[in-house]
């Protein structure tokens, strides 16, 4: 494999190492660090840096093939608080655009809801990703461009990211063909299972790449329990899994890590939230994530309303950039009376202003309907954070009794347990003391050694 960490000269202890590619196409063009992103960077790292019986080397796709990359970063200009886009999300938002002004001049309802099907959006998908696919095509004719991957027996390609828009079907068999084994990571089935809080065509989108993905994979990892078994009875309810031989398909769970670490603190770049935590009394709750439905940010907001509304001393402060079906709660956030007050917003907030947040606010509120994981609590239980958090499966998986729980669907749980919540902090009960949780590093050797123990398994083949 030219240019790569040179993996087929290494040895561990006399015995050639145990070659570990890890794809991650999606993070690696993308300038977010958020979720999955986050994931995939702080995994890649570590597992590059792990000691064992494996050698690490990240991949991509260039439109052709696989190819190796040296590794990932981030590229994050200092104090660059400009939400951040790409050509995905910019054809994307034009699309909407045009779309909104066209329904607006229509008519007929049904045309209307017609305009806003899975099948639209799903065409529209296809679209955007087949240019992004063609210019990924086109850059893969260049000089730098380096060799495929060359795939042995004992090699073990793990699909890592989240990229259900690039057909990987050639790249698979050809792996398989010579005896190495595909493993994919999932990291939920959200669009399958809650499709009503998905992005429009993400259901059909991850439908079809499971189809042609699941047939060429020697086993599944899910990033929690959670996930773990929501695929293995969905797969098994569609025929993906079927009886005999194929039922024995492994589906297994490894945990993410926590930690903000490698933060390069410019203490201008951390004015504007230092600030915001002075300026107003009482206590700051903190919420982190995309802003999107599943989420819940406006059950968040009615419940610091009806808070506000009744003289509270409370503070909320959101952390997450916008994403979908979301704009009629950014204009109601930006021009709420709190805002820039009780009420603030870092769209593109740092790593640095977060870790500033974890450390100095009240608690975490994570409402959401539905996660795959959830690496907004496990930061902060590594901070020792109080986390109040909706009461859903596989937040009971991660957190244990650590959180604060409420009721995600009724309208004042959340109200009630904020108030409970100041009324044991005046009084100095209810402290509870976090589990400890995976960091980085834990997190990449509990990948690596469910790999490495199934391709023992296996006999280190591919399939």
């Amino acid at each position: 494999m030219a240019d790569a960490p040179s993996p087929d000269e290494r040895s561990r202890g006399g015995v050639a190492a145990h070659r570990v590619f890890l794809e991650c196409t999606s993070t690696h063009a993308s300038r977010y660090n958020t979720g999955i992103q986050r994931a995939v960077r702080n995994l890649v790292r570590e597992c590059m840096a792990m000691a064992g019986p494996w050698t690490c080397v990240p991949v991509v796709y260039n439109g052709r093939y696989l190819e190796p990359i040296e590794g990932l970063e981030l590229h994050e200009g200092p104090g660059d608080t400009r939400p951040k886009t790409n050509l995905v999300d910019r054809l994307r938002r034009g699309f909407h655009l045009a779309r909104q002004g066209a329904v607006r001049a229509i008519p007929s309802a049904r045309l209307r809801q017609a305009l806003h099907s899975q099948r639209v959006e799903y065409g529209l998908r296809r679209v955007v990703y087949a240019t992004q696919n063609a210019r990924r095509w086109v850059r893969s004719f260049r000089s730098r461009t380096k060799p495929r991957l060359d795939f042995r027996r004992g090699d073990t390609l793990v699909l890592l990211d989240s990229t259900w828009s690039i057909d990987f079907t050639a790249e698979l068999r050809r792996a398989r063909v010579a005896g190495a084994a595909v493993w994919v990571v999932v990291n939920d089935l959200i669009p399958i299972e809650y499709p009503e809080l998905a992005p429009e065509g993400t259901p059909i989108l991850l439908d079809k790449w499971l189809r042609r993905t699941v047939p060429c994979t020697s086993g599944l990892l899910g990033i929690s329990r959670s996930v773990a078994d929501g695929l293995r009875a969905h797969l098994s309810k569609t025929g993906l899994v079927g009886t005999g031989a194929a039922s024995a398909l492994p589906i297994d769970y490894f945990y993410l890590g926590a930690g903000l670490d490698r933060i390069v603190v410019d203490s201008r770049a951390l004015d504007a939230v230092t600030d915001a935590f002075q300026r107003e009394k009482g206590s700051v709750y903190v919420v982190v994530g995309t802003i999107e439905p599943r989420k819940n940010h406006s059950r968040i907001l009615d419940a610091f309303d009806d808070l506000w509304s009744k003289g509270e001393a409370v503070n909320l402060f959101i952390f997450g950039r916008l994403g979908w079906r979301s704009d009629e709660l950014a204009r109601r956030i930006r021009g709420h009376p709190q805002f820039g007050r009780r009420l603030v917003w870092f769209e593109a907030g740092t790593d640095a202003e977060l870790d500033y947040a974890y450390r100095h606010a009240a608690a975490l509120i994570f409402a959401s309907e539905c996660e795959g994981f959830g690496l907004p609590m496990v930061e902060a239980m590594q901070y020792g954070l109080p986390v109040l958090a909706s009461d859903i499966p596989v937040f009971r998986e991660i957190g244990a009794d650590y959180p604060c729980y409420f009721d995600a669907h009724s309208e004042r749980a959340l109200r009630d347990a904020i108030c409970q919540f100041e009324a044991e902090a005046a009084s100095g009960r209810g402290n509870r003391i976090p589990q400890h949780w995976l960091s980085w590093p834990e997190s990449a050797r509990m990948l690596l050694e469910k790999l490495t123990a199934q391709s023992a398994t296996s006999g280190g083949e591919g399939g």
